[in-house]
């Protein structure tokens, strides 16, 4: 008989989001749409459990009408249980929704001393720990008192940042490690924190273990593509299968347009056009302008976002530079031209790749300054 779960983190429900202003509303509606696509993947799926690590709703911003959206949603779940173990942006505070709340009794939370619920009718365990504030630098499995004798499954619910060479734009709140994550003896650990998907296989059995599914609804603009929750099956073997499944209401997308001997606005947006042709209209847009565009123009990004207001959202961020002559500059010796021939001297004499980038790109924003005053 197998065990299954679906597995979510991080949608931080009433985020700020200051990025999108007019459509924040709008957004959040996304949201909450979202988390109730995920509730009827939990039915639709015969799951045995909700588990949700962490982030739900902001502790700082956090609504209470949106709590109440939360208690009914589990509630309407019941008697599946819904086992959440608060993260960094929703400690477990006394004031906060979590503890003010009356939740239904399918909903079992994680506090900042350990907890293990039993479920003896599935031989399940599931543990977890939760954040008492938003800042914990310490590894909270210190203190995992280790797991129960008689269960057939173990599942750990844990926001928290595993240990990697990697680099990483977050935190490392509740650092642990994989090994430390092994030696506790789960068969799978539902992590939350990190917004980009990712998978650990077991450092011995060599079959996925841990995971990160990644923010369900995208944020911002790193978050960019389909964004998931994963559906685990869990065999009496101990065999586990982990399968991403889309649940965004709408997908942010990055896009890199070359403006390349563009000259006019009118040039400009029908190289736009044509390039924006395959998008959606319901979906976020982030598009980059890059490129070597004539020294005489310059984009004029709020005609842009007026001319394709028919998508949800579009951002502009304006990367070209103007064809200067350069070499022209340098050789007649003025201002302009000694600044570029330093940053020429500078490119060649860069002891590596990462630094030798840092100067082309303030050669573009050298170019971009000298071709906004020769107009």
């Amino acid at each position: 008989m197998l065990l299954s779960f679906i597995h979510t983190a991080d949608v931080h429900l009433d985020a700020p989001l200051q990025s999108l202003s007019g459509v924040y509303e709008l957004r959040q509606d996304d949201f909450r749409s979202t988390m109730r696509r995920i509730r009827d993947l939990v039915w639709d799926k015969q799951a045995d459990f909700w588990l949700i690590a962490g982030d739900l709703l902001e502790y700082h911003g956090g609504r209470r009408s949106t709590a109440i959206f939360l208690r009914d949603l589990f509630a309407s779940l019941a008697p599946v249980p819904v086992c959440i173990a608060p993260g960094n942006h929703d400690p477990w505070r006394s004031d906060s929704f979590y503890q003010t709340l009356d939740w239904s009794s399918n909903v079992y939370w994680f506090t900042p001393e350990w907890g293990a619920f039993e479920f003896p009718e599935k031989s399940c365990v599931v543990y977890g720990w939760g954040f008492p504030h938003p800042h914990v630098y310490e590894s909270p499995l210190d203190t995992f008192p280790g797991k129960l004798n008689g269960y057939q499954h173990h599942l750990m619910v844990l926001h928290a940042s595993i240990l990697t060479s990697a680099k990483d734009d977050h935190h490392p709140y509740a650092p642990v490690s994989l090994q430390e994550l092994a030696k506790t003896g789960m068969d799978y650990v539902a992590l939350g924190h990190i917004h980009k998907p990712a998978q650990f296989p077991h450092p011995e059995k060599r079959q996925p273990f841990a995971a990160y599914p990644g923010s369900p609804e995208g944020l911002t603009a790193k978050e960019a593509g389909p964004r998931c929750v994963l559906f685990g099956e869990l065999s009496d073997s101990g065999t586990l299968t982990l399968s991403p499944i889309a649940v965004e209401q709408r997908q942010i997308c990055k896009r890199e347009i070359v403006l390349g001997g563009i000259e006019t606005m009118e040039q400009c947006i029908e190289r736009l056009e044509g390039e924006l042709a395959e998008e959606k209209e319901s979906d976020l847009l982030y598009i980059t302008l890059t490129g070597e565009r004539s020294a005489h123009f310059v984009p004029a990004i709020e005609v842009l976002k007026q001319k394709f207001s028919r998508f949800f959202l579009i951002q502009f961020t304006d990367q070209t530079w103007p064809d200067v002559d350069a070499d022209k500059l340098i050789a007649d010796g003025g201002v302009w031209g000694r600044w570029l021939a330093k940053l020429a001297e500078w490119e060649e004499q860069a002891a590596d790749e990462e630094m030798r980038e840092k100067i082309r790109e303030a050669r573009k924003e050298a170019l971009a300054r000298i071709g906004g005053s020769v107009r």
